[in-house]
C-alpha cells in the first residue's frame, strides 16, 4: 500500500489509532530528551516524509494518536502538542 497524505494542520490531522509492527512505520520521537540526530541517523539521509501503518506522509504533514498531535519530521514522527479528541 502506498496511499498518499498531505494534513498540513494539526487541527485537520487525522486519527490513525495505534502503531501496527507488522507495517511500515517512521519512528516516533514522543520524549524530547531522545536525540533527534541519533534518530536520523538510525533513518538516514534519504527519507522523505514519514510512514505510518504503510501510509506515506509528506514532511511536514499531521497525524494524532488519541490526544498527541504528531508532525513528520525528516523522517520521524515528533510531537507537536495534544489536541482535543473528536467528538464521536
Amino acid at each position: 500500500m502506498n496511499a498518499k497524505s498531505n494534513t498540513a494542520k494539526g487541527e485537520h490531522a487525522p486519527q490513525v489509532g495505534v502503531v501496527d509492527p507488522q507495517r511500515r512505520n517512521s519512528p516516533l520521537r514522543t520524549d524530547p530528551d531522545q536525540s533527534f540526530e541519533r534518530m536520523r541517523e538510525q533513518v538516514g539521509d534519504e527519507a522523505a516524509g514519514c510512514y505510518f501503518n504503510d501510509v506515506h506522509y509528506e514532511e511536514d504533514s499531521f497525524m494524532r494518536i488519541g490526544g498527541t498531535c504528531l508532525r513528520c519530521e525528516r523522517g520521524i514522527w515528533v510531537e507537536a502538542g495534544t489536541t482535543a479528541p473528536l467528538s464521536p
